[in-house]
């Protein structure tokens, strides 16, 4: 396995632009959960601008109720880890239902990667954060208009997660280490 430093590889930069879905894992009292989640990648440039907060480089957000094992997990245990593949595709088109998804995921071909993120809690925010809640909420139902659902009443948050590392895995069993 190599090791290298500074940003995350173009091939990571790009899956994680492209894709729609990831799994989410988490724990809590050495109990791991994971979960299929929507999310928007959140690069420096389209980080909330804010004068108190140093905004880190690569945030991954997404929306979920505050009464799930995944929220209360992050509560406890901020530390988590998110897979995503190149398999799932951007087309929104057939997406109307989970059974359509594992049905498109079984017919794709598995392609070149797998890339592994460790990361943590950046910040939990809700409609108390104003303009910065506003802000991200745009930004997540622009990516992704279905997760309206996941932003409906007054029991969600966004999370976003601070990525501190990524693991890169391809066919050949070939594997790069970024931190």
């Amino acid at each position: 396995m190599s090791t290298a430093t500074g940003p995350l590889p173009k091939d990571v930069l790009e899956r994680l632009s492209k894709s729609n879905f990831l799994h989410l894992a988490t724990c809590s009292d050495n109990i791991p959960h994971v979960s299929l989640m929507n999310y928007t990648f959140i690069g420096p440039e389209e980080s909330f601008k804010s004068s108190d907060v140093k905004q880190p480089k690569y945030l991954i957000l997404f929306a979920t109720n505050k009464n799930t094992e995944k929220y209360e997990n992050l509560v406890k245990n901020p530390r988590c880890s998110i897979l995503v593949h190149d398999w799932v595709t951007s087309d929104t088109a057939n997406q109307d239902s989970i059974l359509n998804l594992l049905h498109r995921l079984n017919q794709a071909e598995v392609s070149e990667l797998s890339c592994t993120l460790s990361g943590h809690v950046f910040k939990f925010l809700d409609k108390k954060d104003g303009k910065e809640f506003n802000y991200y909420k745009d930004q997540h139902l622009r990516r992704n208009p279905k997760a309206k659902a996941f932003m409906e009443g007054d029991d969600f948050a966004l999370v976003l997660i601070q990525i501190d590392c990524s693991k890169v895995v391809d066919t050949s069993n070939h594997i790069a280490q970024y931190k």
